[in-house]
């Protein structure tokens, strides 16, 4: 699988975040997580317009997303709609559902068999929530950070996308491994970052080093090494 097949066949994600409105700065914030792994996530304090009918546009976008995130609180099982949007997305069992707990509260109901995790700290994090869509969409999610790898812009910032794929590397498939590798030994604000090229590359190189392809895994190790570009002609 090279680059432009795997770019080719990411699929454009949209969730449902589901929460009482006194709980709508959590929504907010699992939208923009939602946002970095390249899911639309829709709020309805937020996307509905004052001119909209807001009960169709509701009922309109439980019909379409493919992810549904409930946010499970006190202030959730008080609310008159709500605990509606688990009741009509249930008739979907496509969907995949993933409840997150803002406080005590746990998976009722029709979703009382999908355990609800705690969130930390009082946030919704990027961190909090990959584990979670990582097991329910392995390689969408997988092939979005692959891409963000590509378009790291500062050795932070490379060394930050790298360390999330970290847990990962065993799960890649071939073809995502390969085009990771690939997406590294293009971008210098991967393999030149001290993080990466000491802990995560070597990593990745042990787990994936026969799947990534020969002269890519013969670029990282020269680029790591040596602090400098690989250049195939100089090495034929």
């Amino acid at each position: 699988m090279g680059s432009a097949e795997l770019h080719g066949s990411l699929q454009k994600m949209s969730a449902f975040v589901s929460y009482s409105h006194e709980d709508r700065k959590y929504a907010g914030q699992a939208k923009g997580v939602l946002g970095t792994f390249g899911i639309d996530g829709f709020l309805a304090h937020e996307d509905i317009h004052v001119s909209h009918d807001w009960r169709d546009r509701i009922i309109e976008e439980l019909k379409r997303c493919d992810l549904f995130l409930a946010l499970l609180s006190k202030n959730f099982l008080a609310s008159k709609w709500a605990p509606q949007e688990i009741g009509f997305i249930v008739s979907r069992p496509e969907v995949k559902v993933i409840p997150i707990a803002l406080d005590e509260t746990t998976s009722f109901g029709f979703i009382s068999n999908i355990q609800s995790r705690r969130i930390e700290e009082e946030e919704v994090t990027s961190d909090f929530l990959l584990p979670a869509l990582v097991h329910t969409f392995p390689r969408i999610i997988f092939r979005h950070l692959i891409d963000l790898v590509n378009t790291a812009a500062t050795f932070r910032n490379g060394e930050a996308r790298l360390k999330r794929l970290l847990p990962y590397f065993a799960d890649l498939t071939p073809g995502e491994a390969k085009v990771l590798a690939e997406n590294c030994v293009k971008n210098p604000q991967i393999w030149d970052a001290m993080r990466c090229r000491e802990t995560y590359l070597p990593e990745f190189i042990r787990i994936q080093g026969k799947n990534m392809g020969a002269e890519n895994r013969r670029a990282l190790q020269y680029q790591i090494t040596t602090h400098d570009l690989y250049r195939p002609e100089e090495h034929e």
